[in-house]
């Protein structure tokens, strides 16, 4: 039995295609909020099988948005669309569930015994972080209470910003973090700092994964309806002088607007002089999606919690057959 075949329009423009993306793009930014709830979550409140759901979810999340630019790159090659979709759902699932837990896993087996105190150190003294209260070397970050827009990736990606750096470069202006970190190390357990320090090392990845594939869809999106609704017009003159140049076109300014402003965090001396240098120095492959997140996340944290909490109604992300992935080996 032959795969129907429906090769007559581009498959950027046909409207089930767009439904698809803009389907993907509430999920993705939905998942995005939800990490940055899960992993932001000052009160330590988040159990270890709502972080290891997560993980998995956003592998899962990242799989299918690589899948679907796959679809328009290769969608000229494969002429029946029921088989592209099976294609590139494989492809792209089975690769970033891959990738992500061997980058993932790689660096959390290379940790020693300063990376998951300064892990556990610096998720404590988040609060102080966002109260400005913190120095770094003596540098400062803030000086004063960190604004609305960058607190939730602020509380989810502080410690990951520290990475690269020991105890003993994190200063506090009240005192408070060493305090708390001087009571609670002895009584920490080897299993609670791997746990501290996976969730460290995750949530980075994961959510620049995400993000980047969900942006990079999103424009995909909006350039398909935009060459939708020049062939409705039958402007089929204009479509074939910008069809080339319309989504890198809108990646370059998607990307730009994401990177490009920055935030009080990110321009800040602690930022710029010492944590961002010593975490590519101590920790290259963690680095860039540090790097992306902090800057990028905070630019659309407003959109993802309208979508989260407007569309997908706080949907929690938890996998329903969770024992079956307890061979994972993750916390």
């Amino acid at each position: 039995m032959r795969l129907p075949v429906h090769q007559n329009q581009a498959l950027n423009s046909q409207v089930w295609f767009l439904t698809v993306l803009a389907c993907y793009a509430v999920l993705e930014l939905s998942f995005n909020h939800r990490l940055l709830e899960l992993a932001g979550d000052l009160k330590l409140t988040t159990t270890p099988d709502q972080l290891h759901d997560i993980e998995l979810w956003g592998r899962v999340v990242s799989g299918l948005g690589l899948a679907l630019l796959l679809m328009r790159w290769l969608d000229r090659f494969v002429k029946s669309r029921v088989l592209l979709l099976l294609l590139c759902c494989t492809l792209g699932l089975s690769t970033m569930w891959h990738l992500q837990k061997t980058l993932v896993d790689a660096i959390v087996a290379r940790a020693d015994q300063q990376d998951l105190m300064m892990s556990w150190r610096s998720q404590l003294s988040t609060q102080e972080a966002l109260n400005g209260r913190i120095l770094l070397r003596g540098e400062v970050l803030l000086g004063t209470p960190a604004p609305a827009d960058i607190r939730p990736v602020m509380s989810a990606l502080w410690a990951s910003s520290l990475a690269g750096l020991s105890p003993d470069d994190l200063d506090s202006n009240s005192g408070a973090a060493q305090l708390m970190g001087g009571f609670f190390a002895p009584q920490i357990s080897a299993e609670q700092l791997s746990a501290a320090y996976r969730k460290t090392v995750m949530s980075p990845v994961v959510l620049g994964a995400s993000l980047l594939f969900g942006l990079l869809n999103l424009c995909q999106f909006f350039a398909g309806l935009i060459a939708l609704v020049l062939t409705l017009a039958h402007l089929d003159g204009l479509l074939e002088r910008c069809k080339f140049w319309l989504l890198p076109a809108m990646i370059a300014l998607c990307m730009g607007l994401s990177w490009w402003p920055g935030n009080v965090w990110t321009n800040s001396p602690a930022y710029k002089l010492v944590a961002s240098p010593a975490l590519w120095a101590d920790k290259p492959y963690l680095a860039p999606f540090v790097e992306w997140s902090v800057r990028a996340e905070p630019a659309w944290a407003d959109s993802v919690a309208w979508v989260h909490r407007a569309l997908l109604q706080d949907f929690e992300f938890t996998v329903p057959f969770r024992a079956f992935f307890r061979s994972e080996n993750l916390p």
